[in-house]
């Protein structure tokens, strides 16, 4: 009889070691299952995400193409242009770039700090090169015009181009208090610089220059026209719009210089 009532006993154990085990399956099988879910949200997101990009581009390329349809043909080259204006490099060099720019343009920035120097060293101090500025302050840019006044009154004092870095550098912060802070720190005559910024006649010498650069065909900031330099002019010059790497200087100023 003793041997019969520890059948339930045993069953009882048995269970009870069986139990946990079966438990630590299902839990296991639970993690897996949530982990194989888990693989399956994340490759549908994936999905989502390159689904997303492929409208995005086709967006893009849709929008590209409108533009291209609409977008203006540029505007003739004009035959010559006159060099007028601040100037870096030998009078007598057989080539000449104009650039017209302003200092509140981000891409006049951009040219000024990754590719003048560049072309400086390369071709204006070398002789081969005539490097001359010329405002064109673009209505969009509140502080444009008035730094072109500034960098007129320093070249009257013949800083010009010592402002000219320095107004760049100091790009974010434009207005009246840096121009003022800028003469003092270039040593100009600070009461003849004062006097400059509220003459009128300091104003219509950019307003001359936007005018000219317009008639010549520029439209926006960094334009350059690059020729070869005949009696104070560049004739049949070529175009470069915007902040172009050395490369596109380079290839027109050796063409000209064959």
């Amino acid at each position: 009889m003793r041997r019969w009532r520890s059948v339930p006993v045993l069953a009882t154990l048995v269970t009870a070691m069986v139990m946990p085990v079966r438990a630590a399956e299902k839990d296991k099988k639970k993690a897996d299952d949530s982990a194989a879910i888990l693989e399956q949200l994340v490759e549908m997101q994936k999905e989502i995400k390159a689904l997303r990009d492929d409208v995005a581009q086709l967006r893009q390329a849709v929008t590209d193409l409108g533009r291209a349809r609409t977008a203006p043909a540029p505007p003739p080259l004009p035959a010559a242009v006159q060099l007028d204006g601040p100037a870096l490099g030998s009078a007598t060099a057989p080539v000449a770039i104009v650039e017209f720019s302003e200092f509140q343009c981000p891409f006049c920035r951009r040219f000024h700090d990754q590719t003048l120097a560049q072309i400086k060293e390369q071709y204006v101090d070398t002789g081969k090169v005539r490097y001359v500025f010329r405002a064109f302050p673009l209505d969009m840019h509140p502080q444009a015009k008035p730094a072109a006044i500034a960098a007129q009154c320093a070249a009257r004092q013949d800083a010009f181009w010592k402002m000219h870095d320095a107004l760049f550098a100091n790009q974010p912060r434009l207005g009246p208090p840096l121009f003022e802070e800028l003469a003092k720190s270039l040593s100009l005559d600070l009461e003849a610089f004062q006097a400059c910024l509220k003459q009128p006649e300091t104003a219509k010498d950019v307003e001359a220059d936007v005018a000219y650069g317009t008639s010549v065909g520029v439209t926006g900031t960094p334009t350059f026209f690059i020729g070869r330099l005949k009696d104070n002019r560049l004739v049949s010059p070529q175009r470069i719009s915007g902040a172009q790497p050395l490369a596109a200087f380079a290839s027109a100023v050796d063409a000209l210089l064959k």
